[in-house]
């Protein structure tokens, strides 16, 4: 989704692309008429062309590649999660602040229309204050296409890393929260998967409100939404509408306009000067509850996040 969103962006020229199967890398580069093609990222980043790189690896390679990016002077849009460890996140942070390039990370899910308008009217006051977020997600999946994904030492958890860093983010956006307290349990059901695939978050966040995800990869009966209850009244959220009140305001999704949305925003914080949206050090906010959530899974308490 990258390339052809990048396409979409005036003055920017995709200059070289890197995997390490050479066969694919050549045909992208050829569907994008990328110039150059790359099987080692360390060359890429030698490129002087290369002012800024996207980067798409599994979730345990983040961190070595944006810090080298960084290192190299390049500015870095990471795919989520940012990291799979919060000191790796906090390397990341680092190593951009030394070299004073914009770090951003691929939380695509801020820049759909629907989340845009229901963090606006929340911000407006629409239901009051918020006092508890229920956000959940409910699916069968028994498979992905890489199988990277089902390897916790490179995914950190496909549910709490590969859909929680989408899922929790949100929670967070919405109110421009940050976590104080979080408690999660997990249960391993499809053994496919290698790890936790049912998990249930409880978090308190500072000077606000509560709130729960719960997400499972082994139901039927799907769900994809977001309970914003305030002091005066109560919204869902859901893909493409929102409802409160007597009122529902529909938001059609148009994907290929929120990646393009998306690359936008890092190519006006690397013209502009400025801090992007989601950038590394607002999404380690994220990354903290994250964290916290895996420590809690693991020693079975509710951990302080705000210490983290």
């Amino acid at each position: 989704a990258h390339l052809p969103a990048y396409r979409h962006i005036d003055g920017i020229r995709t200059v070289a692309v890197c995997d390490i199967n050479e066969e694919a890398a050549r045909a992208r580069a050829e569907e994008f008429d990328v110039p150059a093609v790359y099987t080692d990222w360390r060359e890429l980043l030698a490129d002087d062309r290369v002012d800024a790189v996207s980067v798409l690896l599994p979730h345990h390679l983040h961190c070595e590649v944006a810090v080298a990016a960084a290192q190299a002077g390049k500015h870095v849009l990471t795919e989520k999660p940012m990291a799979t460890l919060l000191a790796e996140t906090d390397s990341m942070i680092a190593a951009a602040d030394a070299a004073g390039v914009v770090l951003m990370v691929g939380q695509i899910l801020r820049f759909r229309p629907a989340n845009i308008r229901a963090r606006e009217l929340i911000r407006a006051g629409a239901i009051g204050e918020v006092r508890n977020i229920l956000r959940r997600r409910l699916a069968l999946s028994g498979e992905f296409r890489s199988e990277w994904a089902r390897r916790p030492e490179e995914a950190g958890g496909w549910v709490l890393y590969g859909y929680g860093a989408h899922e929790v983010d949100m929670i967070l956006w919405l109110v421009d929260g940050r976590p104080e307290t979080v408690f999660a349990q997990g249960r391993a059901v499809n053994p496919y998967w290698n790890d936790m695939d049912d998990i249930t978050m409880q978090l308190s966040l500072v000077d606000g409100p509560m709130a729960t995800y719960e997400h499972s990869l082994n139901t039927p009966f799907g769900a994809w939404e977001c309970m914003v209850i305030g002091t005066e009244g109560a919204m869902m959220v859901e893909s493409e509408r929102i409802r409160f009140g007597d009122r529902v305001v529909e938001e059609p999704l148009d994907s290929p306009a929120s990646w393009r949305a998306q690359v936008g925003e890092f190519v006006r914080a690397i013209r502009e000067g400025v801090e992007p949206g989601p950038s590394g050090r607002n999404v380690r906010h994220t990354m903290v509850a994250l964290e916290a959530a895996r420590i809690s899974m693991r020693d079975g308490v509710a951990v302080d996040a705000s210490a983290l």
